[in-house]
């Protein structure tokens, strides 16, 4: 498991499309999930309303939806307890991910956006590289959280466990080594070089969850894309996302992909449209790692 810290500067908070809620709170909390699924994200927030505001006035915030007040407290300092549903992008694809997790510390203030993320290191290197898309963070810091049997999901495939496994019980990590390479392809019947490559990738990905640092993951053209086209099917499929800041915060990403990514795209494949996103965002997954 991984923890993820992502900050941008209050002046840079319109580019991801959420400038406008510090125009009535000048603090927000995020203090837990009430439900979670793509298209239907409701948390619990802690706002501070700004002098000559009231909470009424989150009502025209475009990506939050006030659902219920939870408690209205007479003393500005201490905040409110409301619960709302959040429409933006980001939430969107960070529940359909099935593994990364807002957490609490997560705030927005007069100095900007800080944005705490944990899940595994494959599904954290996706949001990350969406978000360079969206507005490349002013900070990011990582680390890796003490995994214990409730909370670990391996970074590995079946078959990658499988051979590290076996790799493993064979003595293949042992200092000295109990058995070489060439003995671990005859035993398991596959060349060395097959061996070789798939052990290096294994020791890559598992050196990546622990020490990846996601300052500076870049998606591809084909998998940006079809993160783009995830997003904008679920605009055009959900009235409530058809808005103006959600198609402004697509626009920019677009600008960005332009601005950022090969423009060769001569042998991207086409995108299947009847895909769900969730087959979308896990082949992308698969790619990514």
């Amino acid at each position: 498991m991984r923890e993820v810290t992502f900050f941008w500067r209050v002046d840079r908070l319109e580019a991801i499309g959420i400038g406008p809620v510090l125009d009535v709170a000048q603090r927000i909390e995020f203090l837990s999930y009430i439900k979670r699924v793509p298209k239907d994200i409701r948390c619990l927030f802690k706002f501070h309303i700004r002098e000559g505001k009231t909470i009424d006035d989150l009502r025209s915030v475009e990506s939050l939806e006030v659902l219920e007040v939870v408690q209205e407290s007479e003393n500005l300092e201490e905040g409110h307890l409301v619960i709302c549903r959040v429409i933006h992008p980001l939430p969107m694809l960070n529940a359909r991910t099935n593994g990364t997790y807002t957490v609490a510390g997560s705030k927005l203030d007069e100095n900007g956006l800080t944005y705490i993320l944990q899940g595994s290191s494959l599904k954290l290197r996706l949001l990350s590289g969406v978000l360079r898309l969206m507005a490349k963070p002013d900070r990011v810091s990582a680390r890796t959280l003490k995994l214990t049997p409730q909370n670990h999901e391996s970074v590995l495939t079946e078959k990658q466990l499988k051979l590290a496994k076996f790799a493993y019980d064979r003595g293949y990590y042992d200092l000295p080594k109990r058995i070489k390479i060439t003995e671990l392809a005859e035993q398991m019947g596959l060349a060395r070089a097959t061996i070789s490559e798939h052990l290096t990738k294994i020791e890559g990905i598992l050196m990546d969850d622990m020490f990846s640092s996601m300052t500076d993951v870049r998606l591809t053209v084909d998998q940006a894309r079809a993160i783009v086209e995830t997003i904008e099917a679920d605009m055009d499929q959900t009235e409530d996302y058809q808005i103006e800041s959600f198609a402004g915060l697509i626009k920019r990403i677009k600008e960005n992909m332009a601005e950022e990514l090969p423009q060769d795209t001569e042998h991207i494949p086409e995108l299947d449209v009847n895909q769900q996103p969730e087959e979308i965002l896990k082949r992308i997954q698969e790619d990514i790692s």
